[in-house]
């Protein structure tokens, strides 16, 4: 398999933890959003999907992988369906407050009762799809207007699915870092929000820590999943500019350490990349923020970013073990194999963005060197995050084969077999 690894020497340094230390601060209250999101109607626990079958022909103990592929429902299946509505939630009730000197809950915000605010309320972003999606979700239910920047790699798949909630879509000329410029501008103009995870500020103001505060619903739901925390001994996440890996791996190390000042252990918290967008693998090399010096062409199009963001950064500087860059064919082969149920197991939907993970596992079953950077063995306990299913259903249909409804009916007939 063809890939590029990097192991990070500056991992669980002092250095490395002074710099980290305001940001998680930052972000260590997270579950406060993590509680309201459970009220909310669409809310539904998302699996953690053990592949045991599998995992035995790979030489390790356990895989698990964390399903979102139906996170609000197969159309919107992205974990990034939690962080922009809950921010748009939290932007919409600030408003209202201000003006009226009440704070309404989420359910208020759903009906008529303060539309006479919130509909003059525009929220934006720069996006992939995904966030996109979500913004145009939560600005549907909550009452206000969204606006999607969209740059020239995404697909006409994902701009209509954001269009058919909703938003407005602006397509960019150039890559994703010029979408965030513009719309950050046009926000800046217009009065309006830029709904982002990206912080370029220790995550000190409100917006990123709601987006990076919801997306611990995901977090949350796998620990409490898991059967032994203790044992796990790698946790794989895919890149882009790394804010929820970030939030993850925080997220895991703070359950791990309890009331203690350090953990007894910590697993190897594995990022994976795009090898045409690996600007966080680039930056671990180089010991700072670096650019990715790739094409951005890639089809994990969720991943297609030129720089990490710099909050984010520092968290994964202190608690990232291994970065890894891989071509497409290894997401497309994760894909896959999640898809036909790999010896047996489960089917699983997962999108091109957070599929290389498993890709990564596969080719370490038949490559003994990557097995060893990884520290793989017989008593591994792997968790692996699939952040997203079918995105753009024709995308995936052409990749793996066969439909994201057919891999879903497989998913039910399994389950009702083995509940027997």
């Amino acid at each position: 398999m063809e890939y590029s690894h990097h192991s990070n020497g500056d991992r669980l340094s002092i250095e490395a933890e002074v710099s980290a230390a305001v940001c998680m601060q930052n972000l260590s209250n997270w579950m406060p959003a993590v509680n309201e999101i459970r009220t909310w109607p669409e809310y539904t626990g998302q699996p953690l999907r053990a592949l045991p079958n599998l995992a035995h022909k790979l030489g390790v103990q356990e895989i698990f992988v964390k399903d979102e592929s139906r996170r609000f429902g197969p159309e919107l299946g992205s974990f990034k369906a939690l962080g922009a509505p809950y921010s748009v939630y939290r932007i919409l009730a600030e408003e209202v407050n201000a003006k009226k000197g009440v704070w309404p809950s989420a359910a208020e915000l759903r009906t008529e009762k303060y539309r006479d605010i919130t509909q003059h309320i525009t929220v934006c972003v720069a996006t992939d799809g995904n966030q996109g999606r979500g913004l145009a979700y939560g600005a549907k239910i909550f009452g206000c207007r969204c606006v999607d920047y969209i740059h020239d790699h995404v697909s006409d798949g994902r701009a209509k699915r954001m269009m058919d909630l909703g938003a407005i879509v602006i397509r960019v000329d150039g890559e994703y870092e010029a979408s965030v410029g513009r719309a950050k501008e046009d926000a800046r103009m217009n009065g309006w929000y830029f709904v982002s995870s990206t912080s370029w500020s220790d995550f000190d103001n409100d917006v990123p820590q709601h987006v990076m505060n919801a997306y611990m619903v995901v977090l949350e739901e796998a620990v409490a999943l898991i059967p032994r925390l203790d044992r796990i001994s790698h946790v794989f996440v895919c890149g882009g500019v790394g804010s929820i890996a970030a939030a993850i791996f925080q997220g895991f190390y703070t359950h791990l350490r309890g009331n203690r000042k350090t953990p007894a252990e910590v697993p190897r918290f594995v990022v994976v990349e795009p090898s045409e967008a690996d600007c966080l693998l680039q930056s671990a090399k180089n010991g700072e923020l670096r650019q990715s010096e790739g094409t951005l062409r890639t089809l994990m199009a969720g991943l297609a970013c030129r720089a990490p963001s710099p909050a984010a950064w520092k968290i994964l500087t202190w608690l990232t073990s291994d970065f890894i860059a891989v071509p497409d064919s290894v997401a497309v082969e994760g894909m896959k194999a999640l898809a036909n149920g790999h010896e047996g197991d489960v089917p699983v939907v997962c999108g091109e963005s957070s599929a290389a993970s498993m890709g990564v596992m596969l080719g370490s079953g038949s490559d003994p060197s990557l097995r060893e950077k990884l520290g793989l063995d017989e008593k591994s306990q792997v968790v692996i995050f699939g952040l997203e299913g079918a995105t753009d259903p024709e995308i995936y249909e052409s990749l793996v084969g066969k439909s994201p409804a057919a891999v879903f009916e497989a998913q039910h007939r399994f389950a009702a077999q083995n509940s027997k």
